[in-house]
């Protein structure tokens, strides 16, 4: 064989050691001012940062919740987005691709040349609040929508695009969201363990960095040369944070047809339930009503009204009982047939003539009541609030007018009572009124914009016959109901069916 043969089988070429993997960099970008600063910073010295110089490791990820203010959107479409396809930054925009949990994630975009933001998925916000006749809800202190809209996407996409594999998750909380951040940091924490490993590591760049609101919109402003508005919801009702509220109406003035959703979906929800109203104990409609600035909106409103479809409300309700503490100390978690002596809190009286409870002698731990049988008045202490159960079906369809005209006409039968909400003003003919104490009931009929789902709990109507002693709904559905298209504005929406590439499947969530 000749010296100079080339060999049948090649020798392999030595290789160093392995380079370590880096973890990609995911930036979740709500459009607003402070993670605009992150991606400026990340852009002007990535390597400070922890970044590779060209930026190949960096995923910019935007939840699209369909409700977002057009002069956002726009800023980053301008400002932004030129700076981001300049240097090759992957985009990535997300959004829920229906209703339920199971229907899972769409990817609205995935690039490195993104040239604007989606303003809508297929399933926005907005369209979940309105079939459930609601508005976002303040009172329990977490940020359900933000959750379903946003959190949910964005974990159910990185689920999708790394599995098991580290990644570093970037979250723009400035130096006077130490307590957001705090909490974060222990739920991505309690994810970590539960996997047993690092998955997701949490930075707070600007926390770092020790800059508050103020300094972030300062260096936003010095780089791109416009000031930066406030990015939240339309209807958000944390709008008195994320804005003064002459900068919050003056923007509902700029988009008197947003301003016009916003308070027709807080009717809605007035009218099913007229505690539930934008700022809790004030409505939006009040506060634009306080001076005469606001006309144009008022009438776009008015207008809004009059131009969809109306239904006719039964609306039921049960106030329930709450647990004491007594309740959960005698019958753990869960208690299926309560006593007066765990729905409520015994009163002093009792407490001073009366032993409590005791254990009884056939050495089960049972726990029974001894010299208090529950039978005196001054024995019982006022009732404990629970939950509040609601039934909502729709019996008629129409033009508002024809709506409220069959309100009134309906409102001529035996046994019923038109009255006007204290707040809203809103009618609603009454054949059963709540009564004091718990358990209560009421049932009524109102006249509100279509949209909002029949819907009540599997037990409701057992529960609904026990307290009350009625059966079923008053009024029959009033045949044939109109099934009505979801719109924005006057754009129909068409259903969108299977999307094949792009669409994640999600398990269904138990919050669901």
């Amino acid at each position: 064989m000749s010296p100079t043969a080339p060999a049948l089988f090649p020798m392999p070429v030595p290789r160093g050691p392995a380079r370590p993997v880096k973890p990609q960099t995911v930036l979740s970008y709500g459009l607003g001012a402070d993670s605009t600063a992150i991606l400026l910073m990340f852009l002007e010295d990535p390597v400070r940062y922890g970044l590779e110089p060209d930026l190949s490791d960096l995923i910019v990820v935007h939840a699209v919740t369909g409700n977002e203010w057009p002069t956002s959107l726009s800023y980053v479409d301008r400002l932004v987005l030129p700076l981001l396809a300049e240097r090759r930054v992957r985009v990535v925009q997300v959004a829920r691709r229906g209703r339920s949990d199971s229907d899972g994630v769409l990817v609205l975009d995935d690039s490195r040349a993104t040239r604007r933001i989606h303003q809508a998925g297929p399933w926005r916000l907005s369209d979940w609040l309105l079939t459930g006749g609601t508005v976002p809800q303040m009172a329990s202190g977490r940020r359900t929508c933000s959750i379903r809209f946003k959190g949910w996407v964005l974990d159910h996409w990185a689920a999708a695009e790394f599995g098991q594999v580290p990644f570093r998750r970037v979250i723009g909380y400035h130096a006077g969201e130490r307590s957001r951040m705090e909490k974060d940091t222990k739920i991505q924490n309690r994810l970590n363990e539960r996997a047993g490993r690092v998955i997701c590591e949490p930075s707070y760049p600007l926390i770092e960095a020790g800059w508050d609101r103020e300094a972030v919109e300062a260096y936003v402003l010095a780089r791109l040369g416009e000031p930066i508005q406030k990015s939240y919801c339309t209807f958000c009702p944390f709008s008195g944070v994320c804005a003064s509220r002459d900068r919050h109406e003056e923007r509902l003035r700029a988009h008197p047809e947003l301003a016009a959703e916003a308070l027709a979906m807080e009717y809605a929800s007035m009218a099913l339930n007229e505690a539930m109203s934008l700022y809790g104990t004030r409505s939006l409609y009040e506060q634009l009503t306080e001076d005469g600035r606001n006309e144009a909106v008022l009438t776009a409103f008015e207008e809004r009204l009059d131009a969809v479809p109306f239904s006719l409300y039964e609306v039921r309700r049960l106030y329930l009982p709450g647990r004491t503490k007594e309740c959960r100390l005698h019958h753990g978690g869960r208690c299926a047939r309560p006593r007066w002596w765990c729905r409520t809190e015994r009163s002093a009286h009792c407490r001073r003539a009366h032993s409590a409870f005791e254990t009884s002698g056939d050495g089960t731990g049972t726990e029974l009541p001894t010299t208090c049988a529950g039978l005196a008045d001054d024995c019982r202490g006022e009732p404990v609030k629970g939950q509040a159960w609601r039934s909502v079906r729709t019996v008629w369809e129409g033009p508002r007018l024809e709506a409220e005209f069959t309100l009134l006409r309906w409102g001529r039968e035996d046994g019923v009572r038109m009255r006007h909400g204290e707040r809203s003003m809103i009618k609603r003919l009454h054949y059963l009124d709540r009564g004091e104490g718990y358990p209560a009931a009421e049932a009524y009929l109102v006249a509100a914009p279509s949209g909002a789902d029949d819907k009540h709990r599997d037990s409701f109507e057992r529960r609904w016959t026990e307290f009350t002693g009625l059966i079923n709904t008053r009024w029959e559905p009033v045949r044939p109901l109109v099934s009505h298209p979801r719109t924005r504005g006057s754009r129909v929406v068409p259903v969108i069916g299977p999307s094949g590439a792009g669409h994640l499947s999600a398990p269904e969530s138990p919050a669901a």
